[in-house]
């Protein structure tokens, strides 16, 4: 392994090297090298911010999610590309607001997935491909949601190995085996007691071997999967990219007892579940580490963990409202502020807490580039290169603004200020997160040149998106924590 200043004079080098356009935008591919290091994205769904202990919230213990903070660094002020499964996915994969191709809304339910072909536009270049230009062995286990037809089907879109499910959610485990316990909260998208169909199978391969692991806790299965898939990879000397997407802890709200017994102190069913669902989880990724380590690329080896979007608060008292308001589907901070920790042991100081704005669209760059690779030239990358960052060789942020567009709501977080409106004017609110964090005081008429500002900023960014290339399903209605609201799905 390189140390870090000749990891960054040999980073530098290869940015120069960079400066010719692949043709069409591809990649152009690189001799691998062993000192280039594995990549490892371990993805959470609707993992809210107060779900870890990592950020000082002690509802739920989770020492395995929060050691890679750290032995890295830890981002406070990290952020999803849409507060809602697919759009903030496709994001991830693409390094690009989803908005500018189209992917606005999800693409479920699976029926209508399938039934209209929707999916990840497929001129859209996924971090699987990049890095299989690169030399890659590529991998997806757990879920895609992003395509279930031929065309967006995880193995044509970059990925050499795949096993998982390609819908929103499906069941964790026959609820007749024993010790299952099952809840079904109003609102739930997926009922616990469903069987899996067709469309919310699990698929193995090109050739969709479909897999009968029903009587196996899923969020187990995921993490055999990888740690076996770790384990393999090292040895070769090839590097490899793992994306790691478990489906934990969306609902369906199922947890075996192994996980129910840790929580006897929480009187409520519904949330022991959903505790027991984030301790199985963090065992998961206890796991994963720990094959990691054995594997003997441990120094070498990239790891992301994040969550997709917030914790899914239309599920009554499901969520805390502390110390990030909201949750999923919603623009306040506690649907698009997210857990987000990176660990390089070869790179990545540990121990670092970094406060500026990142994204999880920059995950893509910072791969790609320490792959030895470089961003095409011929659109537009809204997710940056991290490492000059944790490296302090810039002292800046990643990004002056972030910014979100739902229709009808639409948002923009610059600086300290964050402003959501509805884009029909039903609504605008303006918070200082600085000040309130917990986005409790509208300053819009207080601050009328810094709302202009913000607004200004959004809609010149807006110039550049797509339309939706589908609708959104029946908007939900629900409080987000106290404040009554209609949001597109």
């Amino acid at each position: 392994t390189l140390g870090l200043p000749l990891a960054f004079a040999a980073l530098a080098s290869l940015l120069i090297s960079s400066c010719t356009v692949p043709p069409q935008g591809r990649l152009a591919s690189r001799p691998a090298s062993p000192k280039r290091p594995n990549v490892i994205v371990i993805l959470a769904d609707d993992l809210g911010y107060a779900d870890i202990s990592a950020y000082g919230v002690k509802r739920i213990h989770t020492p395995h999610i929060d050691a890679i903070g750290d032995q890295g660094v830890k981002f406070t002020d990290a952020y999803a590309a849409a507060p809602v499964c697919s759009p903030s996915r496709a994001g991830l994969q693409t390094g690009r607001n989803p908005d500018r191709y189209g992917f606005e809304y999800n693409n479920g339910p699976p029926e209508r997935d399938a039934r209209l072909n929707l999916g990840l536009d497929i001129g859209e270049i996924t971090i699987a491909q990049a890095l299989k230009d690169q030399g890659y062995h590529t991998a997806l286990i757990g879920k895609w949601h992003l395509g279930a037809n031929p065309d967006f089907y995880p193995t044509n879109r970059g990925y050499d190995d795949f096993v998982g499910l390609l819908a929103g959610a499906t069941s964790y485990i026959d609820p007749s085996v024993p010790g299952v316990h099952v809840a079904d909260p109003p609102n739930s998208s997926y009922p616990s007691k469903a069987a899996r169909s067709q469309h919310t199978a699990i698929y193995e391969g090109a050739e969709r071997k479909l897999v009968h692991n029903e009587t196996e806790y899923l969020t187990d299965y995921f993490a055999r999967r990888a740690v076996d898939y770790v384990s393999a990879r090292a040895k070769s000397d090839q590097p490899y990219f793992l994306y790691l997407a478990f489906n934990a802890p969306h609902d369906p709200l199922m947890v075996t007892q192994k996980y129910y017994d840790r929580f006897p102190h929480i009187a409520s069913e519904q949330n022991r579940i959903y505790a027991g669902m984030i301790s199985a989880l963090d065992d998961a990724v206890g796991q994963v580490m720990a094959a990691v380590k054995a594997s003997g690329e441990d120094r070498d080896t990239l790891v992301y963990f994040m969550s997709d979007n917030g914790c899914a608060a239309y599920i009554g008292g499901l969520c805390a409202c502390e110390p990030l308001r909201g949750g999923k589907l919603s623009h306040y901070e506690g649907g698009v502020r997210v857990p987000f920790m990176v660990r390089w042991p070869a790179a990545i100081k540990p121990g670092q807490v970094n406060r500026k704005m990142v994204s999880n669209m920059d995950i893509f760059p910072t791969s790609l580039i320490a792959a030895g690779g470089a961003l095409p030239k011929d659109r537009i990358y809204d997710g940056v290169d991290l490492m000059p960052f944790l490296s302090g060789r810039n002292t800046g942020s990643p990004h002056e603004a972030l910014m979100w567009r739902r229709t009808p709501h639409a948002s923009i977080r610059k600086g300290d200020w964050k402003m959501w409106k509805s884009t029909g004017g039903k609504f605008t609110l303006l918070f200082n997160l600085k000040a309130d964090p917990n986005e409790t005081t509208n300053l819009a008429t207080r601050e009328p040149a810094k709302l202009k500002e913000l607004n200004d900023a959004y809609e010149q960014w807006a110039k550049d998106l797509q339309d939706p290339k589908w609708p959104s399903r029946p908007a939900i209605q629900y409080d987000v924590c106290g404040t009554p609201f209609e949001l597109p799905i």
